[in-house]
């Protein structure tokens, strides 16, 4: 990329991400305590989720880390199912985990691992479907639809009992979380910061276990979604709960079409997509949004410069179409680590 790549200067204007991404990267892939999970299994798990996603790239990547290594079939079992259908994970999934040899710290280190790369392959589609669109594509309206795909009809929620809802939710973990009090220095400084800056609940303490990577992936989301200017925090929150509801996520859903109403004081949107999915939205720059957002969730390597394109027509500039790829990137990370560590409940 040339000095002069408009691209280049649109991710100077979040150079933290990018910074917090590699940080997150190599604490997983050349962690200081691997523990049960060697950094060269990791990187060969991280090979096939970049494969399955079809990013030759940056499976060649972790191919060259991983050197020769292999994983354990039940690893890659898991990492497959979880890239694929993080809606389908269930709690024996982890009594499989441990029966491979994992602790809580390597399941952790490698739930986040999957979660990682697929934020990789996500953000990485993004920037090439930025990078390939001119701004001159926003002209006019000759664009060939996107390749691909779209979910069409009403989301399914992984737990029908609960639905999808802007109720409050709790969580309920599939592992022990880490009690506070005998928390390590580690572990404390890693729950430092917090995931909206809320107070330490279940799903940190569960992350804790894994203190390396919590400690650069959780300024990594607040980075993300609450970053000064660019896309409007409300239209970030939206995008996250399409991705959410797709994804049938319940407690994410719940959490983002909450955020969203409250920053809008509309709920029309959200009562739209629990019903219909990302068709129907009345509003044209929001409807595009949740179609990007949705081919980015669904099938990230079909994400093309007519996304863009689409975008740009309904005012979304390049910068805010950054911090919607970025958004989608990182709740690709986020709904991977609720639905597979643990399940919402009221």
């Amino acid at each position: 990329m040339s000095d002069a790549s408009p691209l280049l200067a649109l991710r100077a204007r979040r150079a933290e991400i990018r910074t917090r991404t590699q940080a997150a990267h190599d604490a997983l892939l050349a962690p200081r305590r691997p523990g049960l999970f060697p950094a060269a299994e990791r990187a060969a798990v991280a090979e096939r989720i970049a494969a399955l996603a079809g990013n030759d790239a940056l499976a060649a990547h972790y191919r060259g880390l991983a050197a020769g290594a292999d994983a354990h079939p039940a690893l890659v079992t898991h990492a497959e199912r979880v890239t694929r259908s993080p809606r389908d994970s269930r709690p024996e999934h982890l009594g499989a985990l441990e029966a491979a040899g994992l602790d809580a710290h390597g399941i952790v280190a490698l739930s986040q691992l999957i979660a990682l790369v697929n934020f990789q392959v996500r953000l990485l589609a993004g920037l090439r479907a930025l990078a390939g669109g001119a701004a001159g594509d926003a002209a006019g309206d000759a664009a060939e639809p996107p390749s691909g795909p779209l979910p069409a009809g009403a989301p399914v929620p992984v737990d029908a009992d609960i639905g999808f809802t802007t109720d409050v939710l709790d969580w309920k973990p599939w592992l022990p979380p880490v009690v506070l009090e005998d928390a390590t220095e580690e572990q404390q400084l890693a729950l430092a910061v917090t995931p909206s800056n809320i107070a330490i609940g279940a799903y940190s303490l569960v992350l804790a276990h894994e203190p390396e990577s919590l400690l650069h992936r959780t300024p990594l989301f607040n980075g993300i979604m609450y970053a000064p200017r660019g896309l409007a925090r409300a239209e970030r929150e939206f995008a996250t709960a399409v991705e959410s509801v797709l994804n049938g996520c319940v407690y994410c859903a719940s959490v983002h079409a909450r955020r969203f109403v409250e920053l809008t004081g509309g709920r029309d949107a959200v009562d739209l997509l629990f019903a219909q999915g990302i068709s129907g939205q009345d509003d044209p720059r929001r409807q595009a949004i949740a179609q990007a957002a949705a081919r980015l969730t669904v099938t990230p390597a079909a994400l093309a410069e007519e996304d863009v394109a689409t975008l740009r027509r309904a005012g979304v500039e390049d910068g805010e179409i950054l911090d919607l790829v970025l958004a989608v990137a990182i709740f690709a990370w986020a709904n991977r680590l609720m639905l597979s560590l643990g399940e919402a409940v009221r």
